[in-house]
């Protein structure tokens, strides 16, 4: 009987062998490659990004607008007029445009409206939506007037010019005046209005502004402060009142600032006026007081 022949088992194919060892490398190395996939994928997104967000953002700060812009002063004072707010409101809203992202515009605001003189500190110019602007800032205070040629200037607390003026004699009562300053007024608002003499004026209006008989005080006079460095008062009946030197800067021969108020004081309480009814001139240098 024939012998049968024992086949021997089949070895694979190196094909096959090569594939099963492909498909292996594959599955290990697949999440690698997905990874890399994604990464590649943000980095494209971030390019783009990085790219198109400045474009964007210019094209929005110089976008336009008709809309007016509603500018609101949310610390205005009292005596603020309408006549003197519409300038500053059209001063903010020419330096803006319609993009809520316009810093540069913001800032321009700011320093405009600091050098019209109106303001001490402008704290904060911001942006609410597309055409509204909030400004708070610290507001200076007016309070005297400095006559040239046919109108009174005002002026600050400090001595600085201010953006109004009136016909001359039409101020209000409430601001003292100061006449023939030696310097002409500044070009500039929100300047110092120049020269010694006028430091003095200013001092000396700010030591007397509180007092009960300041009505009685039409003028301060620098006239002839040129010559002897003295200040001098007029009085609403004509009578000068020489002063003396600006206070706080005495000469020696001279008696302080206080004293001198306190003679005026004692005037109006005896008298009803800081003259005494003088129709000429008072001398407040020394401790006698001559009357002229």
């Amino acid at each position: 009987m024939a012998s049968r022949k024992r086949s021997s088992p089949k070895r694979p194919s190196t094909a096959s062998g090569f594939k099963f060892s492909l498909n292996l490398h594959w599955l290990k190395s697949k999440p690698m490659i997905v990874g890399v996939g994604w990464a590649a994928s943000f980095a494209v997104m971030a390019l783009a990004l990085g790219m198109g967000v400045p474009i964007l953002t210019r094209e929005a700060a110089a976008r336009k607008t008709d809309a007016p812009f509603q500018v609101v002063f949310s610390s205005r004072p009292a005596w603020m007029s309408e006549a003197d707010l519409t300038p500053l409101a059209e001063v903010v809203a020419e330096r803006l445009n319609g993009s809520p992202m316009d810093r540069d515009g913001l800032t321009e605001a700011r320093r405009s409206l600091m050098s019209t003189g109106w303001f001490n500190e402008i704290t904060q110019v911001k942006r609410s939506g597309m055409s509204e602007v909030y400004i708070e800032g610290v507001w200076t205070t007016p309070f005297a007037v400095v006559r040239e040629g046919d109108y009174d200037h005002l002026i600050d607390v400090d001595g600085k010019l201010l953006p109004r003026c009136y016909r001359a004699g039409t101020a209000p009562s409430s601001m003292i005046r100061i006449e023939n300053a030696s310097f002409a007024r500044p070009a500039t608002f929100g300047v110092d209005w120049a020269g010694k003499d006028m430091r003095g004026a200013v001092a000396l209006a700010r030591l007397i502004d509180d007092h009960a008989w300041r009505g009685q005080i039409a003028c301060i006079d620098l006239k002839r402060t040129k010559d002897d460095g003295c200040l001098r008062l007029i009085t609403n009946r004509g009578c000068t009142i020489k002063w003396g030197r600006c206070p706080g800067n005495e000469s020696a021969a001279e008696v302080p600032a206080r004293q001198k108020i306190e003679y005026l004081q004692w005037l109006f309480e005896h008298y009803g006026r800081i003259d005494a009814g003088c129709d000429d001139e008072l001398n407040l240098l020394s401790d006698y007081v001559g009357i002229r």
